[in-house]
């Protein structure tokens, strides 16, 4: 048995394995109340081995929150709701602790009172000693009623720049009072205070405890500060502590990271805790493998390990390691893509891997099991023909592939050229694997025509054929497309080059040349910061990498030695001389194998980039829902065995519950 499967004690709870959820905020409640999508995301996770549901985080105060997407616990109306989810979790055999939260700015209520941008302010060093009574109270009112709704534990929160470690961390704690940072048992109080309450008001509630092991800033708290802290939170009864590190205000990869952190990167700041506690600790952050959760478990840097966003890529995951089957596990690619706050939709995946994700609600984890050994191809390797063509393998149809590259992956083979990408590379390596292990045939080097696929005549055609550059008529002599530079990658140095596209693959491009060259890039999106993280971090990876980003400019004019410019706001002209021109402009469609065969095949469709020029999210997404939605003949399931199922069993299965 792999040791992270094996039990562990916290307090008076046995949990049946050492893996954690840790707290991913997914906005899924609508004004606070718990409802369906809730329940289904954090059962999905409960069934599939997770020992500990920590769903995100729970607003104690309305007051300092914005929005209305999380569950609030700030009256006793919201009780039921959670007292349904913490059931459904328990159905499931796992344990359900509640992160109580406060974030790291004034309430709203209290901004008016200073001259300064309110959200953005550190709220430790304003609040009164009135305010931080009240608070704390906030918070044992919200502890009380999360067990009355009967959850197993309660998260302290003291992580990510919010309220409770702004007061621990001297690089946030500037007060001089009784709970400033001044040494580490005042920077404490404000925690101490509220956990002893809830453990009087709350005796049969474990209390286990989120650290913020860096901020990743100058400035931050000591090794010593942090196993001192640690050893407080012993000491007042804390049951286990999970450290992790980073912030909205300090430094947000340090809390997620984008991909360029190596696996386990904050394991050394829980082998602190680890050494100054008897508690168990949990080490979280970029962990993935089982090798290496064994590995740290057993060097006795942690004793259990908190998952965010692997178990949303893979919510299965430990059930996927009790049934042996480590082969087939997905594993999180780090894209960043789940921190776009994209709203609640069946439709929208959450995750870049995992079709289902965020909308468990809607898509059922069951597959109809009826495609009765129908022929169906498959025009393409890329993410979204796999995913389709694993899809409808498992639907008991019988799959062939054809590619005409050399591999399969498409261009996600393109898209981990950049420096640090190499993770996207994860899920190509899972796809082509699972592709193999149910028996697909893919023929690769093979270029279908309508003609090949009309003499075959399957039931059903799935075009992947994904999607092709687009680059204007009147600059195709003068530029290099962004996608031959990135297959041919070939060097260049003290040169000026011009990026035409600020969008993700010009700026990576920008990145990599701006090494060794002097790199602008042109677009004609406004200059701001763009509010989806993933285009935010590599807006300022080009800016640190010496990029000069010339924003909201149109391009008028593009010789092989010189881009004319207009700013668009005061209508001004540039010209930018250069020693080459790469476009990077976007893509659109190759929809034109479906073209060719519309009206010829009766079940003939085309999915991710094929049907829509977009993301890995929206290509795996749009191939599962489609092969999902594969009608199988009428006769299939009727009065026969489907691949060894009981008809019984067989109509249990279901893709779209309806609504209630």
């Amino acid at each position: 048995m792999r040791r992270f499967m094996e039990p562990i004690q916290v307090g008076r709870q046995e949990l049946k394995n050492r893996i954690i959820l840790s707290a991913m905020a997914k906005q899924l409640c609508i004004n606070g109340y718990i409802g369906r999508e809730f329940i289904e995301y954090y059962r999905t996770m409960a069934k599939g081995g997770t020992a500990l549901i920590t769903p995100g985080v729970m607003i104690v105060d309305p007051r300092w929150y914005g929005t209305h997407n999380q569950p609030f616990l700030s009256d006793d109306k919201y009780i039921p709701g959670l007292k349904r989810a913490i059931d459904a979790i328990h159905e499931e055999g796992a344990k359900f602790s509640c992160q109580l939260w406060v974030p790291g700015h004034l309430p709203y209520s209290q901004q008016d009172y200073l001259e300064t941008n309110g959200p953005e302010l550190v709220a430790v060093n304003y609040l009164t000693t009135e305010m931080i009574k009240e608070t704390q109270q906030k918070f044992i009112e919200a502890a009380i009623r999360c067990a009355k709704a009967g959850t197993d534990m309660i998260e302290w929160h003291m992580a990510h720049t919010y309220l409770p470690e702004q007061f621990y961390s001297p690089y946030f704690n500037r007060r001089t009072d009784q709970y400033g940072a001044q040494n580490v048992e005042n920077a404490m109080r404000f925690s101490l205070e509220i956990i002893d309450r809830i453990k009087k008001d709350c005796p049969d509630i474990e209390i286990v405890a989120k650290m913020s092991g860096t901020e990743c800033q100058k400035g931050e708290a000591s090794m010593e500060w942090l196993g001192d802290a640690a050893s407080l939170l012993e000491q007042h009864g804390v049951s286990l502590i999970t450290v992790n590190g980073g912030g909205v205000m300090s430094k947000l990869t340090g809390m997620s990271a984008d991909g360029t952190k190596e696996e386990g990167w904050k394991v050394p700041y829980a082998e602190v805790v680890k050494s100054r506690v008897g508690i168990p600790v949990a080490a979280c952050g970029s962990i993935r493998h089982p090798d290496y959760m064994d590995e740290i478990i057993n060097a006795g840097k942690c004793d259990a390990i908190a998952l965010g966003r692997e178990l949303l890529a893979e919510p299965d995951f430990c059930r996927k390691v009790a049934e042996r089957r480590e082969d087939e596990l997905k594993f999180c690619i780090s894209c960043m893509y789940c921190f776009i706050k994209n709203k609640v939709d069946p439709t929208i995946s959450g995750c870049s891997v995992n079709p289902r994700a965020r909308r468990e609600y809607a898509v059922s984890d069951m597959l109809n099991i009826n495609g009765d050994n129908q022929p169906v191809i498959v025009v393409g390797a890329g993410p979204a023909g796999l995913e389709a063509a694993i899809t409808l393998k498992k639907r008991g149809f019988d799959v062939t592939v054809y590619e005409k590259e050399n591999k399969s992956g498409g261009m996600i083979n393109l898209a981990t050229v950049p420096e640090k990408k190499y993770k996207l590379n994860w899920f190509t390596d899972y796809q082509a694997h699972m592709a193999d292990k149910l028996g697909i045939k893919i023929y690769y080097n093979t270029e279908c025509t309508a003609q090949m696929l009309e003499v075959e005549k399957p039931y059903a055609i799935f075009i992947a054929t994904g999607s092709d550059e687009s680059i204007p008529a009147a600059f195709r002599d003068a530029v290099i497309p962004v996608r031959t530079y990135l297959t041919q990658q070939p060097e260049y140095q003290d040169k000026k080059i011009v990026v035409l596209g600020a969008g993700s693959t010009g700026l990576e491009v920008a990145q990599m040349l701006a090494k060794r060259n002097e790199v602008t890039v042109v677009d004609m999106l406004p200059n701001k910061i763009p509010e989806e993280r993933p285009r935010m971090l590599n807006h300022f990876y080009a800016l640190e990498a010496g990029v000069k980003l010339m924003l909201g400019y149109k391009i008028k004019e593009v010789m092989k030695s010189r881009v004319d410019v207009v700013k668009i706001d005061v209508a001004t002209e540039d010209s930018l001389p250069c020693d080459l021109v790469i476009c990077s402009l976007g893509v659109h469609s190759n929809s034109a194998l479906y073209d060719e065969l519309e009206g010829k095949i009766d079940h003939l469709v085309k999915i991710g980039d094929s049907e829509k020029a977009g993301i890995i999210a929206s290509a795996v997404a749009s191939a599962y829902d489609t092969a999902c939605s594969l009608p199988a003949k009428p006769y299939a399931g009727d009065g026969r065995p489907l691949l060894g199922e009981k008809k019984e069993e067989a109509a249990k299965r279901f893709l779209y519950p309806s609504y209630t």
